[in-house]
């Protein structure tokens, strides 16, 4: 794979990694649940800090990122961009925090500390996922959440009225701004998401048709 395919195939992962939190965050908030593999791929990218490959974030496969791709090749085809509003608000709104991030050191520093922290205990917890859920909720909502920016979350009250649904969005959001921070690490911003907006949709639809 020549270096400049390479480098496109890494940013469509690390951007389908937003898309995929997007998603994640709007259909709990809809329905109170969402695919495991997609949600347990995006969770433990958060957890992925040392990795040598786009690939190991998500598992050092695509199979955890299905949905994210599909999603990415969705919403940027056009004809399909108002059928989502919802996705559409959550995935600029992951990457308006993930830019709120970066512009307050403190906050970043803190957020490193904390799941750095969080990574120490996750084998403490791991005989308790929603633990572990909860604990990385409550990272949101204590660095992130702090932001001078709120993402509101619309859905079914009945839902969102419920304690392990919300902590998934929590951490969902969580995972998507770390998506979000890597796409900007491999030289990814909002202007690209249009201007490669061809590109990304070709990338989507080879890693997909890998999957089928």
């Amino acid at each position: 794979m020549q270096n400049n395919e390479k480098k496109n195939v890494e940013r469509g992962l690390a951007l389908a990694g937003v898309f995929q939190s997007a998603a994640l965050v709007r259909d709990l908030a809809r329905t109170g649940k969402t695919e495991k593999l997609a949600f347990d791929t995006s969770i433990q990218s958060i957890y992925t800090l040392e990795v040598s490959t786009v690939e190991q974030v998500y598992g050092g496969t695509i199979s955890g990122l299905r949905l994210g791709l599909q999603e990415l090749v969705n919403l940027l085809t056009y004809t399909k961009i108002k059928q989502d509003r919802e996705l559409t608000r959550y995935l600029i709104g992951l990457m308006h925090l993930e830019r709120k991030l970066i512009r307050s050191p403190e906050t970043k520093k803190n957020l490193s500390r904390r799941i750095k922290h969080a990574i120490s205990q996750a084998n403490y917890f791991a005989s308790s996922p929603q633990l572990i859920i909860n604990s990385l909720a409550d990272i949101y909502v204590t660095t992130l959440g702090a932001l001078p920016f709120r993402l509101h979350v619309v859905g079914q009250g009945k839902y969102l009225a419920h304690a392990e649904t919300v902590s998934k969005i929590r951490a969902a959001l969580l995972a998507g701004v770390r998506s979000a921070v890597l796409w900007r690490q491999l030289g990814g911003s909002r202007w690209q998401l249009f201007l490669m907006r061809p590109t990304l949709i070709g990338v989507g639809k080879k890693l997909l048709t890998k999957l089928n």
